[in-house]
């Protein structure tokens, strides 16, 4: 009689710390918004902006053919993965893994590895709002050559597009190639011009 008490408080124990755990942890006010942030971490910059230039460039329809296969023997199956042993363990990436096989927590630092690895995106939306910033000025800067970082060869835009500029001109930049090379990346001369951060 006395084991069978023992093994129900042991779990009733069990279960209060447990949901002590959980209360610090937090946790989903609904499944919509589980869901909702989960396909918001799903469908990132990547998805949006890169898939439709990798359909283009390696043949538009043909290119969805393997894409989609891909996405559904190893994506989904990794995904679904990913989220149920989070929500099996209710623990982080790393210490997720470490719970199911101590062995196995090389594979959580895997995946931390990963988004580090994706940390360039940042510095992508950086220059899209550098752009949104300067398209709010009445003169676009990338139409003229009027700015500080311009060179003796710029051309304005329309310049640039028409067809009346010579072939002759073989040195001549766009004002926009300016803007990129010269404003925003700050590129120097070559190798041997470390130029400024």
């Amino acid at each position: 009689m006395d084991e069978v008490f023992d093994v129900e408080m042991n779990g009733q124990r069990r279960k209060t710390e447990n949901e002590k755990r959980a209360g610090e942890r937090g946790q989903w006010a609904s499944k919509t918004e589980y869901i909702l942030v989960v396909a918001g971490n799903v469908v990132g910059l990547g998805n949006v902006w890169r898939f439709p230039y990798l359909c283009y460039k390696n043949g538009g329809g043909a290119f969805l053919v393997p894409y989609g296969l891909l996405a559904v023997v190893c994506g989904i199956p990794l995904f679904l993965l990913e989220t149920s042993v989070g929500q099996y363990t209710q623990e982080g990436f790393i210490t997720g893994w470490r719970k199911i096989c101590p062995l196995a927590q090389g594979i959580g630092f895997g995946q931390l590895t990963i988004s580090l690895c994706f940390f360039i995106y940042v510095l992508i939306e950086a220059w899209a709002l550098f752009y949104l910033v300067f398209s709010f000025r009445s003169q676009l800067p990338w139409a003229h050559c009027e700015n500080t970082w311009n060179t003796a060869n710029c051309l304005a835009l329309q310049t640039f597009n028409s067809s009346n500029v010579t072939t002759d001109q073989t040195n001549t930049t766009s004002a926009a190639t300016e803007f990129w090379e010269r404003r925003v990346l700050a590129m120097s001369r070559g190798i041997e011009d470390l130029g400024s951060v």
